[in-house]
């Protein structure tokens, strides 16, 4: 994990330290939407659907291939049968490199991710759900004075949080829209932060409800 990471996430811990040092102490839903666990290889997670759900008695599968470009190129073959690819861009991550290259700035590196994505032609069929993720993150780094121009030269647009979040959004959707071999795929958008649950799971339900539409459109073909 990077280092500012770990402060960030570190000084909100110790923001607990009486609560979490106690005797009895037992996880809050906070306090593990906090942690991180770095993906290995190819995860594979069941969900159970509500059974009133258009599918009856089903349940989602999810597949955690980590956010390196090699680990999405080497499985971009095994999609076939996916429904929707969920992708997490730390739109905070403007100032930070990356940890195996420190020349590679990490937003830049998630641009580069999101390029091979969308021009994958195996995976032109998929819809795509794209999370730009750390929104709480990135408000604290505006309104502390941080500077996205100072990182990304190009930027030259005002430097709160609102207009700084709108460009994130505008420029991942243009590229979709220039690259994506298939115009008639589907993209949806959503400024996040997960450790805002009650937010979270909003989206999450109306992503899986795209997820279903997909699938029942499929299964009717």
């Amino acid at each position: 994990m990077r280092e500012a990471e770990i402060t960030a996430i570190m000084a909100s811990y110790l923001d607990d330290i009486d609560r979490i040092t106690a005797k009895m102490y037992l996880p809050t839903d906070d306090d593990v939407m906090k942690s991180w666990q770095k993906t290995r290889g190819v995860g594979e997670y069941k969900f159970p659907l509500p059974k009133n759900s258009e599918l009856g008695t089903a349940e989602l599968v999810l597949y955690d291939v980590g956010g390196a470009r090699n680990h999405l190129q080497a499985s971009a073959s095994c999609f076939d049968d996916v429904n929707a690819i969920i992708l997490f861009a730390p739109i905070n991550a403007f100032d930070q490199q990356l940890a195996e290259d420190p020349q590679v700035n990490r937003l830049e590196d998630s641009f580069m991710l999101w390029r091979s994505v969308i021009e994958n032609k195996l995976l032109a069929h998929i819809n795509i759900v794209l999370f730009l993720n750390k929104c709480d993150l990135l408000k604290k780094k505006l309104e502390s004075g941080e500077r996205l121009n100072d990182h990304m030269p190009s930027y030259n647009h005002p430097n709160d949080y609102e207009t700084v979040s709108k460009y994130f959004r505008n420029r991942f959707g243009a590229m979709h829209q220039q690259l994506t071999p298939n115009k008639s795929r589907e993209l949806f958008i959503h400024l996040t932060s997960v450790t805002d649950t009650r937010k979270t799971h909003i989206i999450i339900s109306n992503v899986c409800d795209i997820i279903i539409t997909a699938s029942t459109n499929k299964s009717s073909l």
